[in-house]
């Protein structure tokens, strides 16, 4: 019997995604994406508040897309598969929970377009980052063009895919890339302490609202962004849990 291609496990309402394809270092196949898919959909109407996105084993985050399976693919296909890619890829970037990225090792190509989606990237010590999809005359087209200028800046990011410059984890985290470096080993456990840390006290709503503000309002006119703060703001007054916070401070205070 073949081993799932996607680890679902839920630890209180965090939830951890490990895709499960060590000998492939973590290549994303059509199955792996559908299966991605179906579990972030599934997090939507659910208690989950958080979601810890990683790959099996210490050699690899995600080497990208499968290109054996990509081989047997005629050119429908292999755009379907781009479309899928970019589909999976924006539904982390704005799925109602946070989603922490736990990487170790290589983190090439699809596997880097996936971190640049999540909203927190913990490295190993030992991660190599990069988008060296040109040198196989590849694009990086699930979002890499778009997300990685962004984070690093376009001169920064022009580096990375036009010139396949791979960076060690303490040139990413230098860059902006990474948010943190641990110890190899011990992502996953430094990531489930980031979403523990980000859920405790806030309501799931709360944090999805403060969410699609940034993603949303980043790159707009600040005229606008502004007004998407006064609208979140609108419904954000009303909130049970504002007024609970509020009433607990005043206690405490007294």
């Amino acid at each position: 019997m073949d081993e799932p291609k996607l680890i679902a496990e839920l630890r209180e309402n965090i939830a951890i995604l490990t895709i499960n394809r060590e000998r492939r270092r973590n290549a994303l196949d059509n199955d792996t994406l559908f299966l991605i898919r179906d579990a972030l959909t599934a997090y939507k109407q659910s208690a989950v508040r958080a979601i810890v996105l990683t790959g099996s084993g210490t050699r690899a985050f995600c080497a990208g897309s499968d290109l054996k399976a990509m081989a047997e693919l005629d050119l429908d296909g292999r755009l379907a598969h781009t479309e899928l890619g970019q589909a999976v890829m924006d539904m982390i970037e704005e799925h109602p929970c946070p989603v922490i990225a736990a990487i170790e090792g290589f983190c090439l190509g699809g596997g880097l377009e996936i971190a640049l989606a999540c909203d927190y990237r913990v490295a190993g010590r030992s991660t190599t980052v990069g988008l060296p999809e040109v040198t196989i005359n590849a694009l990086p087209t699930w979002g890499g063009t778009q997300r990685l200028p962004r984070m690093i800046g376009l001169s920064r990011a022009r580096e990375v895919v036009l010139f396949g410059r791979r960076l060690t984890a303490d040139e990413a985290l230098a860059w902006g890339l990474l948010n943190t470096v641990v110890e190899d080993g011990t992502t996953v456990a430094s990531a489930i302490e980031v979403a523990k840390q980000v859920i405790q006290g806030s309501a799931r709503r709360t944090v999805s609202i403060a969410k699609q503000i940034v993603n949303f309002g980043y790159g707009t006119p600040n005229r606008t962004g502004r007004q998407l703060e006064y609208l979140a703001d609108v419904i954000q007054m009303s909130s049970p849990d504002l007024e609970a916070s509020v009433a607990g401070f005043i206690d405490k205070k007294k």
